[in-house]
């Protein structure tokens, strides 16, 4: 495929010339992922083997030391297309499984960070199970509220622009969101700890060492913007149950 694409994309050239740049580009590719020599040789091999079969195909041509790029049948095009689409659509889905772990790490540090910060406290009566919503408008907003039987569906109508956030939310907004690399070490297995570092998920979460000991800050309702809206239906989508203040 990368021998092909080299070619479609200079249209005239030579065996040495693909050859040269594919194996600067593979040995590129590999030294970032692994330590070690690999074989110039063999690689510059596979590279006149693949060249040859484009010749016997007729999509390129050669006239002395020039080859010539004459296009790839049509069958054969589509196919490259489709498993272009196919990569790609790959490559997103990818993306959001890394989002989501992405999201799932910072839940974590932030429920670490709470239950750390709850016991240096102390004990308290005053509790709040998670998950839960906060919902915040103005002091002299009227507020009508509905619930349907089960408890599912809650309806809100607001006379004044109004907020609604859930406890990641408010956690984030505390700081809580932030750990060292060390208390990631710990957190996480070796090997997930790497893939993280190598696709740069903790870099939101990373802090320096010496900032894990100050104080969280108050979380500040003035600072929060307001979405103006005034009839909407808010449905909890939760699957787990946690609750660490208990």
């Amino acid at each position: 495929m990368m021998v092909c694409q080299k070619v479609e994309e200079k249209g005239t050239t030579t065996y040495n010339e693909v050859a040269d740049e594919l194996v600067r580009k593979v040995l590129a590719e590999r030294e970032q992922k692994e330590k070690g020599k690999f074989d110039e040789k063999n690689i510059r091999r596979r590279v006149y083997d693949a060249l040859n079969v484009l010749m016997a195909m007729d999509i390129i041509s050669k006239e002395k030391k020039d080859i010539t790029w004459k296009g790839l049948p049509t069958g054969c095009r589509q196919d490259i297309d489709s498993l272009r689409k196919e990569v790609q659509t790959r490559q997103e889905k990818l993306q959001q499984k890394r989002d989501t772990l992405r999201e799932l790490l910072v839940q974590q540090v932030c429920f670490r960070n709470l239950i750390t910060h709850n016991h240096s406290r102390g004990m308290s009566d005053e509790k709040i199970p998670m998950p839960f919503v906060v919902v915040n408008t103005h002091s002299s907003a009227v507020i009508q509220c509905d619930m349907s039987r089960d408890r599912t569906d809650v309806m809100f109508e607001f006379s004044m622009p109004f907020e609604i956030n859930d406890d990641n939310t408010i956690l984030k907004k505390m700081r809580m969101d932030k750990a060292s690399i060390s208390t990631l070490q710990d957190m996480l297995p070796k090997d997930l700890m790497a893939y993280c570092q190598e696709n740069r998920l903790l870099d939101s979460i990373v802090t320096p060492e010496r900032s894990q000991h100050r104080r969280s800050p108050e979380l500040h309702h003035s600072a929060m913007p307001y979405h103006r809206q005034r009839d909407r239906t808010y449905r909890p989508q939760y699957d787990y149950s946690y609750d660490p203040l208990a």
